[in-house]
């Protein structure tokens, strides 16, 4: 089966790397994360109810738009859940709305974010051309995660759980350690080393070969594995694919063990675990129910079943 699910993933790289224009393809040099965070400008808008809500933010590169689905719990009460999607995933709900459908009731609000530059294909295409504009994507989408969180629980939500899937898992794990206020993390697919992927898996051919033959500022910009090794990470409850190309098993691994951070294991690649609806909603689920109980991070009940 490991021939199988990587080579699902690399199936996909030799497919799509003649259809994607190149990441970073107009430069790759970039300020560094904190940099950008300090010159996100954003505010949330008033929470109406369900629905979609847009939100513009001033960045280093200009202004962007982002923006947030809402699907409210049953209850004010109940924790929230801010999930973020893939690189490229558009509609940028897509993904948990097949993970937690609306039919399959939910003890949680749930806020799924959509990144700056994925309205739409074109808009992710021409967003995504420069490692700067990269880096202020991740920016304002941790920024805004931030705001969210701080909205509901004024709103009297009593708990908060931050997720992704690939991009998303680290953009969740950028969160934890830019402010690190949410009650718990699920990165899923994902560890704090995007660069890894973007420089030394088959994936670096979405990467401009500029970028790959020059690779230190994206080292310096997507490379989060110390600091994350420094931080606490009892809160941090990853899942992760044992044969994933995109995020290699073994780097990922090695980082969550050395940092105390348990990791819950499915026997799938990048792609395929992606689509693993039940594994990745029984994560979520698990990690919702052991926040409602307020257990250790990286306990049994985040083990997918």
């Amino acid at each position: 089966m490991r021939r199988f699910h990587a080579g699902v993933d690399r199936l996909y790289v030799a497919v799509m790397r003649h259809v994607i224009p190149p990441l970073f393809r107009d430069g790759s040099s970039s300020p560094l994360l904190e940099d950008h965070l300090a010159a996100v400008e954003l505010q949330v808008p008033a929470l109406a109810g369900d629905g979609r809500y847009k939100v513009t933010a001033r960045t280093i590169v200009g202004d962007v738009s982002a923006g947030f689905r809402v699907r409210l719990g049953p209850r004010a009460a109940c924790p929230v859940l801010i999930y973020h999607h893939g690189l490229g995933e558009i509609p940028a709900g897509r993904n948990i709305g097949w993970i937690l459908p609306r039919r399959r009731p939910l003890e949680a609000h749930l806020v799924a974010v959509r990144a700056p530059f994925h309205r739409h294909h074109i808009d992710c295409l021409r967003g995504l051309a420069s490692l700067g504009r990269f880096v202020a994507m991740c920016a304002v989408s941790v920024t805004l995660i931030e705001a969210l969180r701080a909205a509901f629980v004024a709103r009297g939500a009593e708990g908060s759980l931050v997720a992704g899937t690939s991009l998303g898992g680290f953009v969740s794990l950028l969160h934890h350690l830019s402010f690190g206020t949410a009650d718990r993390y699920a990165p899923l697919l994902a560890g704090p080393d995007l660069a890894c992927s973007l420089l030394s898996t088959p994936f670096q051919h979405f990467t401009a070969r500029k970028a790959r033959a020059q690779p230190a500022q994206v080292l310096a910009c997507l490379d989060f594995s110390e600091a994350f090794r420094a931080s606490d990470a009892r809160r941090v409850s990853p899942l992760l694919a044992r044969h994933d190309v995109c995020m290699p098993y073994a780097r990922h691994d090695a980082t969550y063990a050395a940092s105390g951070a348990e990791v819950a294991t499915i026997d799938r690649g990048h792609m395929t675990g992606a689509v693993a609806l039940a594994a990745l909603r029984a994560h979520l689920l698990g990690c919702l129910g052991a926040l409602a109980a307020r257990e250790p991070a990286g306990g049994s009940v985040c083990q997918p079943a």
